[in-house]
């Protein structure tokens, strides 16, 4: 391990979501030579204090006995791999998006243990994902273990970022890699687009000629591609077109459409 190597980040708080995510970080530390920093953010729930300070003392305590059974939890999972905690008091995406500039990675749950039980996306996942200058792993479930990495691919600096991120993660994994270009009118004949498509991955394939790629044109929406190869793949990577601002929450709609309905852990990748 470098002493410079950024960490992976992972947020937990007890839920099933997050043990989940938990594990997929520990594995992601773990083929980077990094460290985990397993983090736990805590508040008073209300919005008038109690007079007496120990009880507040007590959920800060409390807050700090669950993030205990999260380290304990990734160390008993790699017993060599190097884990801290961190507990921080303040909401989970402020928390987890304070250091975000510094870190490899983050990973968290699609939803904690607030909200209502059929959301899909959680607003902590959704503020991380939409404002996190680094990748972000949203973990809904394990996925399928021998299955491929996808990614949604176009011809932008964007979908150039997502591939290499892609690429990363599928020679990490030893896996295969699956290119997805959807297709739309308005990119002009088919057949051209189809070329276009093909051009942008070819120079990504020479980058890592370790990885065995295969590629998909589709002629539907980048949604439904998306989510339909999602049911036999271990990632789906798909870049976040939306601008980070910081007053409101940004995903676009293309993201936010596979995060709600991916049957795998999706990872989303910023503008730059």
């Amino acid at each position: 391990m470098r002493a410079d190597q950024r960490p992976v980040v992972v947020g937990y708080d007890g839920s099933a979501f997050s043990e989940t995510a938990l594990r997929l970080a520990v594995r992601e530390a773990l083929m980077r030579y990094a460290p985990l920093v397993v983090t736990h953010a805590w508040q008073w729930p209300f919005q008038v204090r109690p007079s007496d300070p120990s009880i507040v003392e007590t959920v800060r305590l409390s807050a700090e006995h669950l993030l205990g059974k999260g380290v304990t939890l990734a160390t008993t999972l790699a017993p060599r791999l190097e884990v801290r905690g961190r507990l921080e008091h303040g909401s989970p995406a402020s928390v987890l998006l304070t250091e975000a500039a510094a870190e490899e990675l983050i990973i968290l749950g699609t939803r904690g243990t607030g909200g209502f039980e059929r959301l899909k996306i959680g607003s902590t996942a959704v503020q991380v994902a939409g404002h996190a200058p680094c990748p972000v792993i949203l973990v809904g479930g394990p996925g399928a273990a021998s299955g491929p990495v996808v990614v949604g691919v176009d011809d932008s600096p964007l979908g150039g970022r997502a591939l290499g991120f892609a690429m990363e993660e599928a020679t990490l994994r030893r896996s295969e890699l699956l290119a997805v270009h959807a297709w739309a009118e308005d990119e002009g004949p088919l057949r051209e687009a189809g070329a276009r498509f093909q051009r942008v991955v070819a120079p990504w394939c020479e980058k890592y000629p370790q990885v065995r790629v295969s590629t998909s044109f589709a002629e539907r929406s980048a949604v439904e591609a998306l989510v339909s190869e999602s049911e036999d793949a271990a990632l789906v990577v798909i870049g976040n077109r939306a601008h980070r601002e910081p007053a409101r929450v940004t995903l676009g709609l293309v993201t936010q459409a596979v995060l709600h309905d991916a049957r795998c852990p999706v990872a989303v990748v910023p503008r730059s």
